[in-house]
């Protein structure tokens, strides 16, 4: 069982800032997340952010194969004293957001009894949110769950039910891609250096198939975005006011009247696919 501090001091390791780093030291928190992500020889994980490289060697336990992405060289030391423990772990030295998931990892390394793809990752939290999305809307071959650490108010929005404060057009977008669940908190004394917020492990559950119709994909997240541009406005004030759609207050109450909705209804109270059917009646091809 690796200790973080004392790999921190072995390696001459130091948290970069501008990189978000706060490296997760407590060992029970590690082994909970790899928990989440039920893992078995037939998986291939991919590490965001392994670090000092604590859960890639509780990962490659269980894992057929863990990609280890890591933006940091000066943490591919440490991570190459774990690779050499292990015959099923290669490491990346690059962005996430730059390379080509299915050209540069899955084309090469998804074979033989691997049938599919998990991500797994501690993620800066400046950053969260375009990994995330960027990774739902690549339509990633064989990609089944992705488990993350995230800020706990982050995690609590991207899995959040109509009707609260914490539900947004980032909810609708997540829910899309995914079945999302908040697993557990953890507390900012169990990383280096201690984050001033909560964190929380969420799980993405990816969807083979979209959840309902649409008529045009892009255009239902632009009336969602619309929607909750203006917050605490009602959609018949919301979707008019975005000049990017081009919808009159008109059509907006023609719609929900359609849907046997109130005139005065604001958008945090709708469901995924209510929004899905309002777009589809105010798209025009």
């Amino acid at each position: 069982m690796f200790n973080t501090k004392d790999r921190m001091a072995a390696f001459g390791v130091r948290p970069v800032k501008s990189l978000g780093q706060n490296f997760l030291k407590d060992f029970s928190v590690v082994e909970d997340i790899v928990d989440v992500a039920d893992l078995s020889k037939e998986d291939l994980v991919i590490e965001i952010g392994p670090g000092l490289g604590v859960m890639t060697d509780v990962l490659a336990d269980s894992a057929g194969k863990v990609i280890a992405v890591e933006i940091d060289s000066n943490l591919i030391k440490p991570l190459e004293c774990v690779r050499i423990m292990h015959d099923n772990i290669e490491i990346i030295n690059a962005d996430i957001l730059k390379l080509d998931i299915e050209k540069d990892i899955l084309d090469v390394y998804l074979k033989g009894e691997l049938k599919n793809v998990k991500v797994v990752a501690n993620l800066p939290y400046y950053i969260t949110t375009p990994i995330i999305m960027q990774l739902l809307e690549n339509n990633i071959p064989h990609l089944k769950l992705m488990v993350f650490m995230v800020q706990k108010e982050v995690g609590q929005r991207m899995c959040a039910l109509p009707g609260g404060k914490e539900y947004g057009a980032l909810s609708v977008a997540v829910k899309y891609f995914s079945e999302s669940k908040v697993m557990f908190t953890v507390p900012p004394h169990c990383f280096i250096p201690q984050p001033n917020v909560d964190s929380c492990v969420i799980k993405l559950t990816v969807r083979e198939e979209a959840p309902f119709y649409l008529k045009d994909k892009d255009f239902f997240f632009k009336v969602v975005k619309a929607s909750f541009g203006q917050r605490r406005k009602m959609l018949t004030n919301a979707i008019p006011n975005a000049a990017y759609l081009n919808i009159s207050r008109e059509e907006v109450l023609e719609a929900l009247t359609e849907l046997g909705k109130d005139e005065k209804i604001r958008g945090e109270v709708l469901l995924p696919e209510e929004f899905a059917k309002i777009a589809n009646l105010f798209y025009k091809q």
